[in-house]
């Protein structure tokens, strides 16, 4: 992989329009602008009066735009070095100004292997004796998609210059390359509240028709004036209101998380449809940053159930789609156990997946059937013991997002390990497609195979392959209304999870003892675990990273699944 990122940057440098300008120029601020570095130097500089505190480690200008500017802009390169980098800036006069907000352009190509590397933004006011952190995320294993982010703080009384740095920590090595361009520094707007491009924003992609579902949203105070006039809106592809809540009062800088109650109506069903967040501010002098991202809702009859296999948390770019080559075939495979239902008729798949870019009207092909083999060491599973349950074309949307697939052909699942095999064609070579996989070590259970040449035939798929012990997280729709399940009572677990948002205590309480209670990431990684025989269970979530967590409870009625969220005060 190593590799093929040195020819895709080597590529980058003599072209440089192979990515834009970031998707939200026209969302940035209009404040007084007070610094403002474009990088614009001999490749292999650094800006006049920057500093390197680390030897030996490649951040440089570059003649590329990856980062979404105009070329050239800053990258770091991987090294192998270990510990804290910092590039240094030159000081800047921030003398007079009470509020000020740092916005700079990034994209960060990841690396498969995971040490732990941090990478952030940090102030100082005392030329580098001491740091505060502005912005810091632990980057896993999964990119940074090409965008512009935008931070807002108040210096210390009295501080008339400072200096940032971009801060590296951990093993040099685990990237690829982290690309930046155009920081910006200036004193904001007085009415100015925001959705950012990093804000959260989610909720259930595949609610039930008729039942009310929560979606969360993030709103920041980007002016410097405090505000409680003003309402955040849940909306739908056509200037659409779905729900609303009035603000609460937040100053500059601050964050404030709003849940959005509402419930899908029937005539969506069948028709996947665009909802965003929207923050009305009366009087707001920045209204190109008050709008989300979409989010893709498919709306589901209330006779559709869901079962989930998403143990892993390991970025793949081989399965079930491979966009580093032009064609790509694989078969996976999915045990009964997993799979957890019988004799049901599944009607959709839904992978989970983190895109640097749009792509639009991808050709794909998916295939279903049983098999009595549990791994795929002797090869590929007979194409024609399979069924088509789909032909046609995807949209894979930027970000990270659940990709639903509704089944042209519902396929009948009996109880025997099931075969996903998947056919994909597209124009060119796209990096930064990773889809959210477990690894089964030693299990073989995912075959592939790749070409630029020429689309396959998946009726006669090549000899040339090999297997992979990785496996897409997925979830699987069935319908309900098969004879089985009428003669069965319906089992509801009932439990309540409080509060939600929470900071420090979670509390969980449940009708029937809990066997067992689990938290996971959005990533599928578990952060918490503990077998339970008690009907109360408080977890600290102090410690915990904020966002949105599924929590778990499993007693003997079976299992209760919920998202919460974790904030600080």
């Amino acid at each position: 992989m190593k590799k093929l990122i040195k020819l895709f940057v080597a590529l980058m440098v003599l072209n440089t329009s192979v990515f834009g300008q970031a998707e939200n120029d026209e969302n940035s601020l209009t404040g007084e602008i007070i610094y403002h570095e474009p990088f614009d130097y001999p490749a292999g500089e650094l800006p006049p009066g920057w500093v390197l505190d680390t030897q030996y480690v490649p951040w440089a200008v570059g003649n590329s735009n990856m980062a979404g500017g105009e070329s050239p802009e800053l990258f770091l390169g991987y090294s192998f070095t270990f510990g804290t980098i910092r590039l240094i800036s030159s000081p800047v006069n921030i003398e007079g100004y009470q509020e000020l907000c740092f916005r700079f352009k990034q994209y960060l190509i990841n690396y498969e292997a995971d040490y732990g590397e941090i990478i952030g933004v940090d102030l100082t006011y005392d030329g580098g004796q001491t740091w505060e952190v502005l912005w810091e995320k632990l980057i896993g294993l999964t990119n940074i998609p090409q965008d512009e982010f935008s931070y807002f703080f108040i210096p210390p009384d009295g501080a008339t210059e400072m200096q940032f740095c971009f801060r590296f920590d951990g093993n040099n090595y685990a990237i690829n390359l982290w690309a930046v361009d155009d920081v910006i520094i200036e004193h904001p707007v007085e009415n100015d509240l925001l959705i950012a491009t990093d804000a959260f924003f989610d909720g259930n992609t595949t609610p039930t028709a008729g039942e009310e579902s929560i979606i969360l949203v993030e709103v920041t105070n980007g002016g410097t004036l405090l505000q409680s006039d003003y309402t955040v809106k849940l909306m739908q592809e056509g200037g659409i209101e779905l729900a609303s809540v009035p603000g609460e009062t937040i100053a500059f800088g601050e964050k404030w998380f709003f849940n959005l109650f509402w419930t899908p109506g029937t005539e969506l069903i069948g028709n996947p449809v665009g909802i965003h967040a929207y923050v009305d501010l009366p009087g707001d002098e920045n209204p190109g940053n008050n709008e989300s991202r979409d989010l893709i809702i498919n709306v589901q009859p209330e006779n559709i159930a869901t079962t989930q296999i998403n143990p892993g948390s390991w970025p793949s770019i081989y399965l079930p789609y491979n966009f580093i080559n032009l064609h790509s075939l694989t078969q996976t495979l999915y045990f009964p156990e997993e799979i957890g239902m019988t004799n049901m008729p599944v009607t959709a798949i839904q992978y989970t997946c983190l895109f640097d870019q749009e792509l639009a009207d991808v050709p794909v092909q998916i295939y279903m059937g049983e098999t009595e083999k549990n791994d795929l060491s002797e090869g590929w599973i007979d194409p024609s013991t399979l069924t088509l349950v789909f032909d046609g074309s995807i949209d894979f949307a930027k970000g990270f997002n659940n990709l639903y697939i509704p089944l042209d052909n519902a396929y009948p699942y009996e109880d025997g390990n099931l075969v996903v095999y998947s056919g994909k064609s597209y124009t060119q070579m796209v990096i930064g497609t990773p889809f959210i996989s477990a690894i089964d070590t030693g299990s073989m259970r995912s075959r592939s195979a790749e070409r630029d040449d020429a689309p396959f035939d998946p009726m006669n798929p090549p000899s040339f392959s090999y297997t992979l012990d990785y496996y897409p997280n997925i979830a699987l729709f069935y319908s309900t209304s098969a004879t089985v399940l009428d003669e069965q009572p319906k089992v509801t677990v009932a439990a309540s999870v409080f509060p939600n948002p929470a900071s420090q205590l979670l509390n969980v309480r449940t009708n029937d003892p809990m066997l067992e209670i689990r938290m996971v990431n959005l990533l599928g990684q578990k952060v918490y675990s503990r077998n339970e025989r008690t009907c109360n269970h408080q977890i600290d979530v102090g410690n915990l990273q904020p966002g949105i967590y599924l929590i778990e409870i499993l007693t003997a009625k079976g299992l209760h699944t919920q998202k919460v969220r974790v904030a600080r005060d």
